[in-house]
């Protein structure tokens, strides 16, 4: 729980621990960050968007979930949602509980969320080549996940606004017939900046680290890539645990 007004963090402690939660109360960004690293089974980060310390929310929960990928976030403000939207929308695991909220409304909203942490994962595939598409979608349904296929960079741009909930991460080819794979990853995180991406390609992964050398939670993958090669840039980027 990041909230610096007392009364408000008071209020939504007790009714968390009311309803059997474990609750850490922290007042600021930096220090909500020291917590989350002592306490790396905290399944929910409860942030209000204005925060002091010169960190808000909204960079909080991006710094957060580039640290831990599958880290759900629900935020809190009295002002207007487009504070913490992109492009209209919630980034995927991320949700708001306008202010005044109820007990009764925070209750709901921390149980579906913590409730979809149940759901498979899901993972956009950006892939023109209909084998690759076959065998990735293969090894991602047998290792329990829901999958989603795009032939092109515009059909993935489309897609990750339309899934309902959003996706948990994408596997980008970096020869699409529309545009280079690089323009979309960068795409990509402009609008979701703490969605992992895995890049599939046939170039030498020396390569593609100096063509993304500043962007955070970027795995790699060589194609053509094994079931066990696709699992591990999924634990690497938080989606698989180690299965």
């Amino acid at each position: 729980m990041v909230e610096d007004d007392e009364d408000v963090r008071v209020y939504s402690s007790e009714t968390l621990r009311e309803l059997g939660y474990g609750v850490l109360e922290v007042t600021n960004g930096r220090e909500a960050l020291k917590s989350l690293e002592a306490h790396r089974e905290i399944a929910l980060l409860f942030t209000d968007v204005g925060l002091p310390g010169g960190m808000n929310g909204r960079q909080l929960a991006e710094r957060a979930r580039t640290r831990w990928p599958n880290l759900k976030v629900l935020f809190t403000t009295a002002y207007a949602r487009n504070a913490i939207v992109h492009a209209g929308r919630l980034d995927p695991g991320v949700e708001l509980l306008p202010k005044p909220f109820t007990q009764a409304a925070l209750a709901e909203k921390v149980r579906d969320i913590l409730d979809a942490k149940a759901t498979p994962a899901r993972v956009l595939v950006v892939e023109d080549e209909t084998l690759i598409q076959l065998l990735a979608t293969e090894y991602l349904e047998e290792a329990g996940l829901k999958v989603d296929i795009a032939v092109s960079a515009a059909e993935a741009l489309n897609k990750l606004h339309l899934i309902p909930g959003g996706v948990d991460a994408v596997i980008v080819d970096m020869g699409l017939p529309d545009r280079k794979g690089e323009d979309l990853v960068r795409e990509i995180r402009s609008i979701y900046p703490s969605l992992p991406v895995i890049i599939a390609s046939g170039q030498a992964t020396s390569h593609l680290r100096s063509v993304f050398p500043d962007l955070d939670s970027i795995s790699f993958v060589a194609k053509p890539y094994t079931d066990e090669q696709l699992r591990a840039a999924l634990r690497n980027s938080g989606i698989l645990g180690a299965i």
